[in-house]
């Protein structure tokens, strides 16, 4: 430095000057040579770590000094980033970890697409099952993958334990195909499909842990099933392995693996859902252009439908698929809700450096550049943030514990969809979600500060030494019309209207779903079924004790009626039959049935009294008497669809029908009303109900699933269930209830998918309301303050209360009428995408955006009253002194 000044003061003598002007020239010329020394020693050191740390020190020192307003900006940003999170669990749960498998990306499955006018309802998406013969066919021939195997879900009851575990039947294939090992023993060998080998079985770790104490010894020991699906004879397993805890397919619920063994010559053919896994090298493209022809061959051959749609998918991609779209609209809703808190923080922050303008001049004039006063304002902006990011992660947990509770439904396999959110269970706080808040919070601080970072760093320092802390942020305005926070008021409104708008169509959504009749009565029936032994009860038994049963239950004080059926509404298992006014022939061996062009109805058989447990309304004709017993004509009832396509423009009553190639004509005797069996969104299918004391076709099983029940109560279910165990106990020690649920129960766990969506959203909505109302109340505050010396001066020209009034109250109509109009146009963009939610709702429903519109009014105005009270209160004599 003393060299540089030595040469200027050479030249500067050269030039004429004297020594004391030449030495005075180059220092003018130099600048602040402390200055210099400290800009060379940072360019040569880490001084910017000190800085940074000072600035958060600082920071963190500035915002403890304004509790009030750290506590406000925290706890908005908290909202955000928790829900964030908490969403982001999910979605990176069910939709970005792949299945817990090895190269889990590489296992497929053939799933057949049936169009709405082949099923007679709505379009039906199904996994191809074949059968292990033609599972060997098919993996002689192709050349694309790797590995094939099949399974299918199994119901057994474990004798003298908990009466029903969900099982798998699995070929032997099976676990190459996932590449899974067994904690103990050994998994199922080529050997063990073989038609007549020896039965054996793999327990799931829960299994073993639950119901074998762990046992180490279990390996080789004999086990007792008797088997839900299927002939009714107890079977006895040896147990060759325990599975780990990790493993759980094909649902979290499967507790037992049974292999698919190869049907004797002339038994039924047990069939399984086709699964692979691709060769290396081998693209999804490639694989399905080679597999879905063959596949295609095998299905037609079995079923003659040509019309069904066939593709190759990834297994991962076929579980989430029904959740995806509701996911994806669910992060993009909390990411609103993040934007909307950024904003209402970006407003405070605004307000708040606004009145630290004169500090921030102090700082520019002793020599801080604008990168140094943006790089201060943005890191108290991110130690905001990032305190908000950590109280959201602690609402993080306690918002995935929510998302599981309302998620986790009836634990059943035969209702269907047993999460409604698949891998739920597996969802929680990990690594990944803990780096996506601390990135989310990062970010967040950016976002809101910089708005403010980039206004005050450029403040000139002139003007705001003169206005000092009344200069005000309302001047600094866009395109010299819509001050910035205004600007930011109308972006929070018309997010929020998007969100309300999303909300409200999900729950209009929701409760039309809910409000559907389902044909029946649901209050004050319970349901439940009852395990018994095999051996002891073959189907004519079984339909005796059935019988005792319902009859003990009627004598029960409290008790209206009781019934049992082979399946009850909200049961997934269809049993389809031909009707017509002719039997059908038997299908010869190998061929398919003969279609009847009349078409299928789906079948239920029921015992006397079942319409009135149910409370199925009875339309026409009568319904089922004391006299319908065995050996009577045999009569049977439909339902209004079924009359409708088969007998529309005649009176079905007394007509006859033959169903399937069964040879006895049955009569029409009542028309009942329709009975949504598959869910409450499932229109209902053509159904016939016939008396289970005249069903005696051996052919078919009278009890698919095991027998349910149900029993109406004339007041509360739950003091009557006592009295139905004791007597279950009384007609045979052996037996054992289960699956015991209020029927309501059963149709509440149907809705739980559409539920947790409206719930979601609507909470959503909600605090995207409220983050809404914080922000107009405290841009119409801000306002107020700074236009207090203004309202003092037109009240003391004379100003009326009326005309302060409206001065104030239009500014926040302008301002939400334009945040509406905005909010209005983003939904109708938006919300089409909610189109595959909605029932009974359109996307662009004129009532749901209306009321969204009154409501933000509505409370607008209620936000915009504090202020608007208070300017009328302006004493403007106060109002000029203090200015």
């Amino acid at each position: 430095m003393a060299a540089h000044l030595a040469l200027l003061e050479d030249e500067h003598r050269r030039r004429g000057l004297s020594p004391e002007d030449a030495r005075l020239a180059a220092r003018y010329a130099m600048g602040s040579v402390a200055l210099a020394k400290d800009q060379h020693r940072d360019a040569r050191s880490f001084g910017w770590i000190e800085d940074a740390i000072s600035d958060v020190k600082h920071s963190v020192r500035s915002l403890r000094r304004a509790p009030g307003f750290t506590a406000v900006a925290v706890l908005t940003l908290a909202l955000g980033i928790g829900a964030n999170t908490a969403i982001f669990s999910v979605v990176n749960t069910v939709l970005l970890r792949p299945l817990p498998f090895e190269e889990s990306d590489r296992l497929v499955r053939v799933v057949m697409t049936v169009p709405a006018q082949t099923t007679g309802a709505t379009e039906r998406r199904d996994p191809v099952r074949i059968s292990a013969a033609e599972l060997d066919q098919l993996r002689t021939s192709v050349r694309t993958l790797s590995t094939v195997g099949v399974v299918e879900p199994t119901l057994m009851n474990l004798r003298g334990r908990d009466p029903r575990l969900q099982g798998a039947s699995v070929s032997a294939a099976f676990f190459e195909l996932l590449r899974a090992g067994p904690l103990l023993g050994r998994v199922f060998a080529a050997a063990d499909e073989a038609a007549g080998a020896p039965l054996v079985i793999l327990l799931s770790y829960d299994t073993w842990r639950r119901h074998f104490g762990e046992d180490p010894n279990i390996i080789g020991r004999t086990v007792t099933f008797d088997p839900v699906l299927g002939p009714r004879v107890p079977t006895n397993y040896t147990v060759i392995g325990v599975m780990p805890a990790s493993f759980q397919f094909p649902n979290s619920e499967t507790r037992v693996w049974t292999p698919a063994q190869l049907a004797p010559a002339g038994q039924r053919v047990p069939r399984g859902a086709l699964l692979a896994r691709l060769a290396d090298d081998v693209s999804l493209a490639a694989a399905e252009s080679e597999i879905v022809p063959r596949v295609r061959q095998i299905r037609v051959a079995f079923r003659d439908n040509d019309s069904a749609n066939y593709e190759l998918v990834g297994i991962q991609q076929e579980l989430v698929r029904p959740v995806r779209p509701a996911l994806i609209v669910l992060t993009v809703a909390v990411g609103f809700v993040l934007l909307l808190a950024c904003v209402n923080v970006a407003n405070l922050v605004l307000a708040r450096t606004a009145a630290r303008q004169r500090e921030i001049v102090i700082r520019s004039a002793l020599g801080a550049g604008r990168g140094r006063l943006m790089r201060y304002l943005l890191t108290e902006s991110m130690t905001l943030g990032s305190c908000g990011g950590l109280v959201g992660m602690l609402l993080a947990f306690g918002g995935v514990r929510m998302l599981r509770s309302l998620a986790t439904t009836l634990p059943r396999i035969d209702i269907g969809n047993q999460l409604s959110i698949p891998r739920i269970d597996e969802v929680g706080v990990d690594g990944n979600v803990l780096a996506f808040s601390l990135v989310i919070s990062i970010v967040t601080g950016l976002l809101f500060g910089l708005v403010p970072a980039l206004r005050f760093a450029r403040s000139d320092d002139v003007v705001a030494m003169r206005e000092g802390e009344r200069s005000t942020v309302s001047g600094y305005r866009l395109g010299g019309h819509v001050s910035v926070r205004g600007a930011l008021v109308v972006a929070e409104i018309g997010l929020a209207m998007v969100l309300l708008a999303g909300g409200g169509l999900l729950i209009r959504s929701f409760v039309a779903l809910s409000s559907v009749d389902p044909g029946y009565n649901p209050s004050n029936v319970v349901t439940f079924q009852v395990a018994v032994p095999a051996d002891l009860y073959p189907p004519a038994r079984t339909k005796a004790f059935a019988e005792e049963l319902v009859a003990r239950l009627r004598s029960v004080a409290g008790v209206e009626s009781a019934a049992y059926a082979n399946q009850l509404p909200m049961i997934d298992l269809v049993n389809s039959y031909p009707l017509g006014s002719r039997p059908l022939p038997r299908p010869e061996p190998g061929r398919p049935p003969e279609r009847r062009p009349e078409g299928t109805a789906d079948i239920r058989l029921v015992s006397r009294d079942y319409l009135a447990t149910m409370g199925i309304p009875l339309l026409s004709g009568r319904g089922f008497a004391e006299s319908d017993g065995a050996g009577r004509p045999r009569v049977m009832l439909i339902n209004e669809a079924l009359a409708r396509r088969d007998f529309a423009n005649r009176d079905p009553i007394g007509e006859t029908v033959f169903i399937n190639y069964f040879p006895d004509p049955w009569q029409i005797v009542g028309v009942i009303a329709d009975v949504r069996q598959f869910g409450l969104a499932i229109e209902p299918q053509p159904q016939f109900f016939v008396d289970l004391r005249q069903w005696t076709d051996v052919d078919v099983l009278v009890f698919p699933a095991g027998a349910y029940y149900a029993v109406r109560a004339a007041g509360g279910i739950e003091s009557i269930i006592p009295s139905v165990r004791a007597i279950v106990q009384q007609m045979d020690p052996q037996a054992s209830l289960f699956y015991v649920a209020p029927m309501e129960q059963v149709v509440a766990s149907t809705l739980s998918r559409p539920r947790l969506y409206a719930t979601l959203l609507g909470i959503f909505a909600l605090v995207g309301l409220g983050l809404a109302v914080i922000g107009i109340y405290g841009v119409m505050t801000y306002s107020v303050a700074q236009r207090t010396r203004e309202i003092g001066i037109r009240v003391a020209l004379g100003a009326r209360r009326g005309q302060v009034i409206a001065l104030v109250v239009k500014q926040s109509a302008v301002l939400t009428v334009a945040g509406i109009v905005v909010g209005l146009a983003g939904a109708a963009m938006l919300s089409r995408y909610l189109e595959g939610l909605l029932f009974g709702v359109t996307p662009f429903d004129p009532a749901t955006f209306a009321a969204a519109a009154a409501l933000f009014a509505l409370v607008a105005l209620v936000a915009a009253y504090g202020p608007t009270r208070r300017a009328t209160r302006v004493d403007p004599l106060v109002a000029l002194r203090a200015e």
